[in-house]
Parts: C-alpha cells; sequence; structure tokens
C-alpha cells in the first residue's frame, strides 16, 4: 500500500471518528437547549460532592480527618469520568438496536462498531471532563482542600489521566460486546460495573480494607493505580498502604501494564460477541416488547 493510500485511509477514518463523536455529542444534548444542558452537567458533579461532604462529615463526626477527605474527594472527582462513561458507552447498542435501529448499517459500515462505540465514548469524556474540573474547584474554594500540581508533575498527570480514559472506554467495548446478546433491561449493567469498580478500585476504601477475594480484584484493575496516580499527584500521599512502597514511576508502569490488558480484552470480548450476534441474528433484533 502507497503513502498516498494510506494517508487517505486514515484521513477517512479519521472523519468518520469526528463524526461519531460529534453525533454522541448531539444524542447527549440534543434533549433540550444548550444553557439547560450546561447547567445540568454543571449541577449534578457539584451535587454529588456535596452529598460525599455531608456522608464523610456524618461518619466521621468529630473525627473528621482533612487528609482522608481530601483523598476521598480527588479520586470521587476523578472517578465522575468513570461512572458516567460506562453508562453512556454500555446504552450505545441498545440505543441503536432498539431505539434507531441504526446498528446493522453501523455494522456494515467501514469503520465499524468498535471505532463507533470509542468515538461515542469520548464525545461524553471530553463533556464530563468539565465537571471534574468543577468538582475539584469547588473542593479548593468551597472545603478548603489543599492540591498541589507543580508543573514537573503535569507530564505525569497527564499520562495517568490518559491512561485511565483509554481503559474506561476498553471497559466500555467489553461492556458493549456483552450487551449485544442482552435484552434492553441489559442497560442496568454498566450501573453495576461501575459500583463494583467503585467499591473495588480504593475510591472510599482503601483496598487493603477488602476482604481478600476482593483486595485481589482491586489490584488487578487499572483504575486503582489510575486513582493513586492522582493522589500522589495533587495530594503527594497514598491511600492505599500496599501500595506505599511503589514509586510513582512503578504506579504508572502497573497502570499501563493493565490498561494494555484491559484493551485487549475489551477488543476481543467485543469482536466475538459481535460475532455470536451476528451468527444468531441478534445483532439488529429488538426486545423492547
Amino acid at each position: 500500500m502507497t503513502t498516498l493510500a494510506l494517508k487517505d485511509r486514515f484521513s477517512t477514518r479519521a472523519r468518520a471518528f469526528w463524526a461519531a463523536t460529534r453525533l454522541g455529542w448531539a444524542i447527549e444534548s440534543n434533549w433540550t437547549d444548550p444553557f439547560v444542558f450546561l447547567t445540568y452537567q454543571v449541577v449534578r458533579p457539584l451535587f454529588g460532592a456535596l452529598i460525599l461532604v455531608v456522608m464523610y462529615h456524618v461518619v466521621r463526626g468529630a473525627n473528621f480527618d482533612p487528609a482522608m477527605f481530601a483523598q476521598i474527594y480527588v479520586a470521587n472527582a476523578f472517578f465522575i469520568i468513570v461512572l458516567q462513561s460506562l453508562i453512556v458507552i454500555g446504552s450505545v447498542v441498545f440505543e441503536d438496536r432498539e431505539r434507531y435501529e441504526m446498528i446493522r448499517y453501523v455494522y456494515l459500515a467501514p469503520m465499524g462498531l468498535g471505532p463507533y462505540i470509542v468515538a461515542r465514548g469520548a464525545s461524553h469524556v471530553t463533556a464530563t471532563s468539565a465537571s471534574v474540573v468543577l468538582t475539584l474547584l469547588m473542593g479548593v474554594l468551597g472545603f478548603g482542600l489543599q492540591l498541589h500540581l507543580h508543573w514537573l508533575g503535569v507530564p505525569y498527570f497527564v499520562a495517568t489521566l490518559l491512561l485511565g480514559i483509554v481503559a474506561t472506554l476498553a471497559l466500555g467495548l467489553m461492556l458493549s460486546g456483552m450487551t449485544m446478546l442482552l435484552a434492553h433491561h441489559g442497560m442496568l449493567m454498566p450501573e453495576g460495573v461501575s459500583g463494583v469498580l467503585y467499591l473495588c478500585c480504593g475510591v472510599v476504601f482503601s483496598i487493603d480494607m477488602l476482604p481478600g477475594p476482593l483486595a485481589t480484584i482491586g489490584r488487578l484493575m487499572p483504575w486503582t493505580y489510575w486513582l493513586e496516580g492522582f493522589r500522589r499527584v495533587f495530594l503527594g500521599s497514598t491511600f492505599n498502604p500496599s501500595l506505599a512502597s511503589l514509586t510513582d514511576g512503578a504506579i504508572l508502569l502497573r497502570l499501563t501494564g493493565l490498561t494494555a490488558v484491559t484493551c485487549v480484552v475489551g477488543w476481543m470480548t467485543l469482536m466475538g460477541a459481535q460475532g455470536i450476534a451476528v451468527a444468531r441474528g441478534k445483532l439488529d433484533e429488538k426486545t423492547d416488547h
């Protein structure tokens, strides 16, 4: 294949990816006018942060620990990306199969279902990132959260952020593959998976506090090291004692390796489920009746 042909192919794929990203944004935001949508995007995470603050104060009472609160708050702020992205990506198959009845055409398009689902998820990651920034700002301005991001830590932060987003999109591919073989009530599955991640990845509880099997699951998930990286970048401390002996480079290395494994498993799951769905005639089978 010539260089010109490769450039043309890449350009075509890039345009298709951008079109799918714009489609995802349009679907997410077309239920109301832009002002109401942006207000919703801002208010929802802020009230979620307020609920967390109230719960922490109620549980801890007089034993309020500012350092632990900061670690939990930062992790919750970034976990918004995982939670919202999985819910959106997990509903792509159902929306295009049950509501819009377009999944067969997406499957037949040169782009394919995999890149299309990733593009749909990427559009939501962009919108959710603004919620993360606003949540952190509210923590600093409203709750006295002290974040320390030195300019030397910016490359580490960017690498950690991107790897976690890639891992989340890969998990979204895995869930999308599973939903191809499920009826429409399978839309609840991404929320359940998000809940498992919330428990096992050390968002609120250290993985060292979990029972043996759950702690092992937590150590095998990239999001555990993703959140650990953010805590070290912004707070200079660790939340999980068992990870305290690891250097920042080791955390990033584990995050990279587990993200790569998640990508491979996610893609293989999607392709395998897609093959089964096509063979059994379930790819565009409506189940909302």
